[in-house]
């Protein structure tokens, strides 16, 4: 859930017409992801698994709240583009318990690892476009602006997210 959480507020800024912009979102996203999860697989990088899930949620408020006080459009796809990287860093290791325990007792990590993250693209790319078509719905039936739909949203995932935090 937080995974898509995270992935509205990210994309949502965008619109279909910005195709290659968003390509390039979930692919860096991907990249970070994958990076992170590869140096935690490889234990490279140990973490604490409580504390990278506090960490995501942090994201997504972050993520969020960006989406409610940055006005500028084009400067709130620039911030995106930067927190897809980052924050993409810290969500790969909040997978990298569960992908540990799908490759556990096999000597080959890295050819399930890259499957996993082209899984992920994938699986990103055709979400991302089920979330973008709602985001594009929702100001035609409910009247609001494209702004007012990016702020109510938002608001919303921050609120849930600031309620698991409690």
């Amino acid at each position: 859930m937080d995974h898509i959480l995270f992935l509205t507020a990210l994309i949502m800024v965008f619109s279909f017409k910005d195709w290659r912009k968003l390509l390039t979102l979930v692919s860096l996203f991907t990249v970070a992801h994958t990076a992170s999860l590869l140096l935690s697989v490889y234990g490279v990088l140990l973490v604490n698994e409580n504390l990278i899930e506090r960490l995501i949620l942090g994201t997504i408020l972050i993520t969020a709240a960006s989406n409610i006080f940055v006005k500028n459009k084009n400067i709130l796809g620039q911030i995106h583009y930067y927190f897809s990287f980052l924050f993409g860093l810290i969500h790969g290791l909040g997978f990298a318990t569960d992908f540990k325990m799908i490759i556990a007792g096999q000597n080959r990590k890295l050819f399930p690892l890259l499957e996993f993250a082209l899984g992920i693209e994938s699986a990103q790319i055709v979400l991302g476009i089920l979330i973008l078509a709602i985001l594009m719905l929702l100001p035609k039936i409910t009247r609001l602006t494209s702004r007012e739909v990016q702020i109510l949203v938002s608001g919303g995932i921050a609120g849930y997210v600031l309620a698991l935090l409690g």
